[in-house]
């Protein structure tokens, strides 16, 4: 597991910082003096006005989802200017994104991302921004180390030798969020700390939406049914509308909440807060999957137990 600091990511944070996003950490000294820094940089209001259409407003803890992480993802698909956008577009599809705005408004806005990251690097005052950025990772590289190599033991019980290539891309300045892209076969996950248990959620992400199929048929026929808490998935942005789309991507967050609480190890705390999150289900997941003790090889006969009994308690 190696840390991936991406220069281009760097960029989309700077912009949206110069456009308003303040969720970093105020307490990080570090971190505060840089976001500051880049506030008081000359940075143009074209720059600042189009990284400002990330903000759709539509989720109140987090006024940039979801278009403030698709940002931080399309990152990984631009090399040498060059944007892949349809791999990147792919990779929504199977992230099952949805934009609250409108997907054409949203193309359009994106493949402006390479021209806005051109303007981002010729920026005077940006190339101290980025040196200090990366001084301030180099500093906490030793401790995520450690952390990472938590990770893929605690992955590797799971995935045995079809574990996946995981990496980690510091986001710094959005303290309480955490993203994931796939590229290929590697797993990049994009947070503030590679916490034990955040890597395995984003990780498993691309495991489960494999029986996104299955999923999906429980939706149309059963609905949300004990899974979890309409009201707050929908204030906390998980649930767009009462769609079996909608409802099928909220399931799917409470198996990975469920299994990554398993793999790292963590206590009945955990769970407790994922279920006063919203996710009243992850006990009862977390349950099945003490009692069955399935690989990544017999993880759709997991889902199935979980599918089935959910509905037996609930008649």
């Amino acid at each position: 597991m190696k840390i991936e600091n991406n220069r281009n990511l760097f960029f989309v944070l700077a912009g949206l910082i110069s456009s308003g996003a303040n969720l970093y950490d105020h307490n990080d000294r570090d971190i505060s003096t840089l976001a500051n820094k880049i506030i008081e940089d000359n940075i143009s209001d074209e720059i600042k006005g189009w990284f400002a259409r990330a903000r759709t407003g539509q989720v109140e803890v987090n006024p940039y989802w979801p278009r403030g992480s698709a940002l931080a993802t399309a990152c990984f698909f631009i090399g040498n200017g060059n944007f892949d956008i349809d791999a990147f577009f792919s990779f929504l599809e199977n992230a099952a994104f949805s934009d609250p705005i409108g997907i054409e408004d949203f193309y359009i806005w994106i493949s402006n991302l390479p021209k806005m990251l051109l303007c981002m690097d010729a920026l005077p005052a940006i190339q101290s921004s980025w040196d200090e950025y990366c001084r301030i990772v180099n500093a906490r590289a030793p401790k995520w180390t450690c952390m990472m190599d938590e990770a893929i033991n605690a992955a590797q019980a799971f995935y045995g030798e079809n574990l996946p290539e995981i990496s980690f891309a510091p986001n710094l300045f959005a303290f309480y969020s955490a993203d994931f892209v796939r590229v290929e076969d590697r797993i990049i996950t994009i947070a503030a700390e590679p916490v034990i248990e955040t890597m395995l959620h984003e990780t498993l992400h691309t495991d489960v939406a494999a029986y996104r199929d299955k999923i999906l048929a429980f939706s149309e026929k059963y609905g949300l049914m004990g899974f979890a808490d309409r009201d707050k998935m929908i204030k906390f942005g998980y649930m767009k509308d009462d769609s079996a789309s909608s409802i099928t991507h909220v399931i799917e967050e409470c198996f990975v909440r469920a299994v990554a609480v398993v793999l790292a190890g963590k206590s009945d705390e955990r769970l407790r807060f994922h279920a006063e999150f919203g996710c009243d289900s992850v006990p009862f997941i977390v349950s099945y999957f003490m009692s069955i003790r399935p690989t990544v090889f017999k993880f759709g006969l997991f889902i199935d137990a979980v599918l089935e009994n959910m509905c037996k308690q609930r008649r």
